[in-house]
């Protein structure tokens, strides 16, 4: 019997918090008697009545949700701090406090990672991650238009250097990544769910379902968001990419600092240690930025992102 935890970090989320726990334990996943799955809960030092409700459901559901009170650390700490303490399982996920999960959202990551185990079993002891395209819905998961073009996602570990496309919310990964990153945390991340795809799109495998199992809630107290409006969406990107300026360099230079020198007997893999280091040593040398460029290993998901990243990267902004 295999077994799936859900990790989930929560805080003041009383509004979305039932609806959203509800969801989870009617996962699909245990129905053809292969995997169990349990729900372990921290608590971020919620003040809103969070933690009666984490209550009700560790009676309603004592075998399967437990849950911790933790001092207030901000998301990317949170669930951190939930991968050191998670119990010893084959797969774990990730859970925000107000999304919506279909059914077959666990039992489905978890057939993609066995399938890959199928075709490479050398994968059985590296970083994989599965993740999932996530549908846009309001505050009643009514779905959202949107009106913002979304390409194919193609990911790979040039394009996690500048870009995250792992919405943490939609993942299901192994245990040696959940090792891997519970025990060297980065000084510095822009995301957890950032540093979950560099790990494995460096070390291992990362498959990008672009299919959607959960219904991502958009309102006024989402910590990341999207935009629907295409107007929106260009005003944000464009204050993205100047408010983030430098934190792809600090990114990689933490990266390196962690597992520049590979985990444990496994080696950083040739061409990806020696585009991480063209990468670091670009900030400061315009040559290398230039072939940089030149190579097209580094890239961003859409056209336009990826034509105003390559002027940026000439000119050592990132």
């Amino acid at each position: 019997m295999e077994k799936l935890q859900i990790l989930m970090s929560v805080y003041n989320g009383k509004k979305y918090l039932r609806e959203q726990l509800e969801s989870i334990m009617a996962q699909d996943c245990e129905k053809d008697g292969t995997v169990v799955f349990s729900l372990v809960i921290r608590d971020d030092g919620s003040s809103d009545g969070t933690q009666e409700i984490l209550e009700e459901y560790t009676r309603k559901y004592p075998d399967k949700v437990r849950w911790y009170q933790g001092n207030n650390l901000g998301v990317i700490q949170s669930f951190f701090d939930l991968m050191v303490k998670a119990d010893n399982a084959d797969y774990y996920a990730l859970a925000d406090q107000d999304d919506y999960w279909l059914p077959s959202k666990m039992g489905t990551g978890i057939k993609r990672i066995r399938q890959i185990y199928k075709e490479q079993e050398t994968l059985t002891d590296r970083p994989v991650l599965y993740c999932c395209r996530p549908s846009f819905v309001d505050e009643n998961l009514e779905h959202l238009e949107l009106k913002v073009s979304h390409p194919d996602m193609r990911p790979g570990f040039g394009n996690a250097l500048i870009e995250n496309i792992v919405t943490g919310c939609t993942t299901v990964f192994n245990n040696k990544l959940r090792v891997m990153v519970a025990d060297r945390f980065p000084e510095y991340t822009t995301m957890h769910d950032r540093w979950l795809y560099l790990v494995s799109s460096c070390f291992g495998r990362i498959y990008y379902d672009e299919n959607s199992y959960i219904y991502y809630r958009q309102h006024g107290g989402n910590t990341v968001g999207k935009n629907t409006d295409r107007l929106a969406e260009i005003k944000y990107r464009l204050n993205k990419f100047r408010k983030d300026a430098y934190s792809s360099s600090r990114q990689a230079a933490e990266f390196w600092r962690v597992f520049g020198k590979g985990y444990k007997g496994m080696a950083m893999p040739t061409g990806k240690k020696r585009l991480l280091v063209m990468f670091i040593k670009g900030k400061k040398d315009g040559h290398i930025r230039r072939r940089l460029v030149n190579t097209g290993k580094i890239y961003r998901q859409r056209e336009l992102d990826n034509k105003i990243f390559k002027i940026l990267l000439r000119l050592g902004i990132y």
